[in-house]
């Protein structure tokens, strides 16, 4: 099974400088596991043992414009019950979080974050994080409709 939830539990976000017109900016996203733990949660029909895993996804801009992060925890439901004890004893013994599980609990914070990311970034007056889409006209006479 997936990750079944997200639980945001901080946000901050500083503008260092005013951003500027015309010269590059990228956004670096840094996702981080801090913290894996054997959780609950209730469902329909009982309690459901999972993992939880407390994150932390920093934002970065460069040129250093601004910085930010979000901070929380998810709750992963392995696919077997045994594995629980597999990744909550390898993060015990070598903090490290199988690929997989990294991969799948990062696509769903991304998934969760991106829309708080772009209001603040709007709010803020900040770059996205994300290039929006832009429409060109190619191959246009002035004066022709479209």
């Amino acid at each position: 099974m997936p990750v079944i939830g997200i639980n945001i539990t901080r946000i901050g976000f500083e503008k260092k400088i005013q951003p500027f017109f015309g010269g590059r900016i990228e956004v670096n996203l840094s996702p981080k596991v801090k913290d894996m733990r054997l959780g609950e949660i209730r469902t329909p029909t009982g309690e459901t043992q999972g993992i939880e895993i407390l994150f932390k996804y920093e934002i970065a801009y460069r040129p250093e414009i601004a910085e930010g992060f979000i901070e929380g925890a998810v709750m992963y439901l392995p696919q077997r019950r045994e594995e629980i004890d597999e990744i909550l004893d390898t993060w015990e013994s070598e903090r490290k979080v199988k690929p997989e599980v990294f991969a799948e609990v990062v696509n769903f914070i991304t998934h969760s974050a991106a829309p708080m990311l772009f209001v603040i970034a709007k709010e803020m007056g900040l770059p996205y994080h994300v290039p929006l889409p832009r429409v060109d006209v190619k191959g246009h006479n002035p004066g022709d409709m479209v």
